[in-house]
């Protein structure tokens, strides 16, 4: 009986791996993105945060100039990848 069971289940778990979308090899993460957008992002990420700050603190210029500096990183990383779309940079004051 529990031989039957296991080999039940080792089944069902392999037809879930296999038909998962990170098995196909060209995207990463789990997502509907490619590998290059996703490394994108982690400037994205970075411009955010900095943009948060440069909010909370609108006398401080450093924030403002990290965040603005992330923001074309982004756009040249996406550019770069052939990604057809760039994004406007948010005004900080």
């Amino acid at each position: 009986m529990y031989k039957s069971l296991t080999v039940a289940v080792l089944a069902v778990f392999g037809a879930t791996v296999l038909s998962s979308p990170a098995s196909a090899g060209f995207y990463r993460h789990g997502g509907d993105e490619p590998y290059a957008i996703a490394y994108c992002n982690f400037y994205k990420t970075r411009a955010m945060y900095a943009g948060r700050k440069a909010r909370a603190n609108p006398g401080v210029a450093k924030y403002r100039r990290r965040a603005i500096s992330m923001w074309k990183k982004y756009n040249y990383c996406l550019k770069d990848n052939g990604w057809p779309v760039q994004y406007p940079i948010p005004k900080y004051r």
